[in-house]
C-alpha cells in the first residue's frame, strides 16, 4: 500500500485493516493508530497512543535499531522496510515486519506481526541443531567402547589366555558393555525430548 492512496480510504477502512497501520509526528507522537496496531502494542484504547510521543509509551526505544530507522527516514524523507524484534514495557517479546514511509504529516509504518512465523522458525533451527548434537553424542559415545569390544574380541581369536586374563577381560567387555547401555538409555530419553520439541507441520 502506498501512502499516496491513503486519503482516499475512511477511517473505518484502515482501522479494519488486517496489517497495523500508523501516522508518527514529527515531534513522535502518535497521530493515527488503527485496530491492528491498538493490538500490536498491548494497549486497550487509542486515546492511550494517540497524542503521546514513542519515548512515552516505550521508554528506550530512542535507543533501539528500530529508532534509527526511523529517525533516518523522517530526516531523508526515504522509504525503508526492515523486520524488527520488538520488547514490550513487560518484557515480552514480538517480530513484525516494517514498512516505513514519509507523508506529509510526518512517517507512515505498516506493520505485520510475523512473531508466529519467527517462533517457527527458531523452533526449527532447534530442532535441527538436536539432531545435530545426537549424531555428534552417537559418534562420540558409541565409538570408544565399541572400539574396545572389537579390539577385546580380536584378543580373545589370536591368543591364547589363561583364566585370569579371561576373567580381566571379560570385565572389561562388561564395563563397555554397560557404558553401551547407558548411552542408549540416554539416547532415548534425548530422543522423546527431541521428539516433544518438533515443530509442527504447518502443512497438515
Amino acid at each position: 500500500m502506498k501512502h499516496k492512496h491513503t486519503g482516499k480510504l475512511s477511517n473505518s477502512t484502515l482501522d479494519n485493516l488486517l496489517e497495523g497501520f500508523q501516522v508518527i509526528g514529527f515531534d513522535w507522537r502518535y497521530l493515527y493508530v488503527n485496530d491492528s496496531v491498538l493490538q500490536q502494542s498491548k494497549y486497550k484504547t487509542k486515546e492511550e497512543l494517540i497524542g503521546f510521543t514513542m519515548m512515552e509509551k516505550y521508554p528506550g526505544i530512542e535507543k533501539t535499531e528500530m529508532f534509527k530507522v526511523l529517525q533516518r527516514c523522517m530526516k531523508n524523507r526515504v522509504m525503508e522496510e526492515l523486520e524488527n524484534e520488538f520488547t514490550f514495557p513487560d518484557n515480552s517479546k514480538g517480530w513484525f515486519e516494517l514498512r516505513i514511509e514519509p507523508v506529509p504529516e510526518g512517517l507512515f509504518i505498516l506493520s505485520i506481526d510475523i512473531t508466529k512465523r519467527k517462533q517457527a522458525e527458531l523452533e526449527r533451527r532447534k530442532y535441527a541443531s538436536g539432531l545435530k548434537e545426537m549424531l555428534f553424542m552417537t559418534s562420540h559415545k558409541v565409538r570408544q567402547p565399541v572400539a574396545h569390544i572389537l579390539g577385546i574380541s580380536n584378543l580373545l581369536d589370536t591368543s591364547k589366555l589363561s583364566q585370569d586374563e579371561l576373567c580381566k577381560i571379560v570385565g572389561y567387555m562388561k564395563g563397555s558393555v554397560e557404558s553401551l547401555d547407558s548411552f542408549t538409555k540416554e539416547l532415548t530419553a534425548y530422543i522423546h525430548a527431541l521428539k516433544a520439541s518438533a515443530p509442527v507441520n504447518e502443512g497438515k
